[in-house]
């Protein structure tokens, strides 16, 4: 379990990584998922709306992604995706106020809510399609694109930070119910030292927003955080495996209960097909949930 700290990279390490992963996987899936075999869950993988699952982790096994468990080759049903819609939660306090705070993005018409039932209702989109030192990341252009299309689906206000600071992007957060960040995402072994990667007030160099200036935000409308951001669940030292500290779960202490953030480093495209299915089917879910975590963000649970 050590490893998954240290997964990603490229070359021959990501070869490695790749096969570590699935024997991991299989182990995960005959070791704990496959238990629940008699469950109310596993029996009723044939119909068209899934169970939901909160994993709640604890000790190394808590950077394991029970989510993926099992055999993914061509035609398996061994497998957690195929089963059930996931998502993870560090602590029972934490999932009883997200049962309280049940996501209503839209009523069952697919309108938009109100903005007297809705609060804060509105959506920020931080864009980072450049970043000074740093590889391009063209897909966001397209997220946003797709998201403007949608939100006049859906009446729904939007707001898109262009040039973002550090400094804009906190204060806009704490007046918007949905915020979407697509940019670069760092781990640091200081997990409080994690953080997204904006721009200086110039414009000419990158600049950190790390977790740790996120959790004391006032945020009265605050329902849903998209991280489109590598390893922004990703909490490197093990010894602090049990804390669940990094950038996901900074948003949900800053009372975003539904979050969606990256397990590890993924590649421009993904993001984008994830981030589509999950506005498409947005306006079907019924559930509640903590913090969802994939890589690239997986449309397992809202």
């Amino acid at each position: 379990m050590t490893k998954l700290a240290h997964f990603g990279g490229s070359g021959l390490k990501r070869r490695q990584d790749n096969q570590d992963m699935k024997d991991l996987l299989m182990w995960l899936w005959d070791s704990a998922v496959k238990q629940r075999r008699h469950s109310q869950w596993w029996c009723r993988r044939n119909q068209f709306v899934m169970d939901m699952v909160d994993w709640s982790r604890a000790t190394t096994v808590s950077l394991a992604p029970f989510h993926a468990a099992g055999d993914h080759s061509r035609g398996s049903t061994r497998n957690t995706l195929g089963r059930v819609i996931s998502t993870y939660i560090p602590t029972i306090k934490a999932l009883s106020y997200a049962r309280q705070k049940k996501l209503q993005l839209f009523n069952e018409y697919g309108a938009s809510r109100s903005t007297e039932r809705s609060g804060n209702a509105g959506l920020l989109l931080v864009p980072m399609p450049t970043t000074p030192g740093a590889d391009n990341l063209p897909g966001v252009n397209e997220e946003v694109q797709y998201l403007r299309y949608s939100t006049t689906q859906n009446a729904i206000k939007i707001t898109v930070l262009g040039n973002p600071t550090p400094a804009d992007a906190l204060k806009q957060v704490q007046h918007h119910g949905i915020v979407h960040f697509a940019c670069h995402g760092v781990s640091d072994f200081n997990p409080s030292n994690s953080h997204l990667v904006l721009l200086t007030p110039d414009g000419t160099d990158a600049d950190k927003l790390p977790a740790r200036d996120i959790p004391s935000l006032s945020t009265p409308g605050a329902q849903l955080a998209y991280l489109s951001a590598r390893s922004s669940a990703k909490n490197p030292p093990t010894i602090l495996a049990d804390e669940v500290v990094h950038l996901a779960s900074a948003f949900q202490l800053a009372r975003f209960s539904h979050t969606l953030a990256n397990l590890w480093g993924t590649k421009d495209q993904p993001p984008v097909k994830s981030q589509e299915t999950f506005t498409t089917h947005s306006s079907k879910i019924k559930g509640t949930s903590m913090i969802t975590t994939g890589s690239p963000p997986l449309f397992t649970k809202l």
